[in-house]
């Protein structure tokens, strides 16, 4: 014979409000899995991935030509082939359309001034150099300027010297 007794209110709260064990997350819709599994996934397979910035891509069709304006562009890598993943908007160009597209990417690149950079020489570049050549500053000065700045390449050249 069982006796039923009834909890007061505040204990019958405590009761239901207690906490359940942890539930495993639902699976998701399709079998996907998260970004982080598929790339363990894909390294334990053999495959690298790597993004590349891209700005443009163009494919070329023997009916219609796509341009895709900054996509993103991921490069897979497995047992020496490469797959090229590209995802962005799309837009289809007639033929007229990419010739313009070419002449006006022509026209941006002629308009950057190509300046040529020249080394900074320090007075102690200069100074290793003379110490190291046995030569005096103004000697190891013009030499390192006719190297370009490149200290091994002027000593080699006054050590080597007739």
């Amino acid at each position: 014979m069982k006796i039923l007794v009834k909890l007061p209110k505040e204990m019958q709260d405590k009761i239901k409000n207690k906490p359940k064990r942890p539930q495993a997350a639902p699976k998701r819709e399709g079998g996907q899995a998260g970004s982080r599994q598929m790339r363990r996934r894909m390294q334990q397979q053999g495959i690298e991935m790597e993004q590349i910035e891209a700005t443009r891509v163009i494919i070329e069709g023997s009916e219609k030509t796509l341009v895709l304006e900054q996509p993103e562009v991921v490069l897979m890598k497995q047992s020496g082939q490469e797959i090229y993943q590209i995802i962005g908007q799309a837009e289809e160009l007639s033929s007229d359309d990419l010739t313009i597209v070419a002449d006006k990417k022509i026209e941006d690149d002629e308009s950057i001034e190509e300046t040529e950079l020249k080394p900074t020489i320090t007075e102690n570049d200069i100074m290793l150099v003379a110490n190291q050549a046995n030569v005096d500053k103004k000697e190891a000065e013009t030499v390192l300027k006719e190297c370009d700045g490149d200290i091994a390449k002027a000593i080699l050249f006054l050590k080597n010297r007739p």
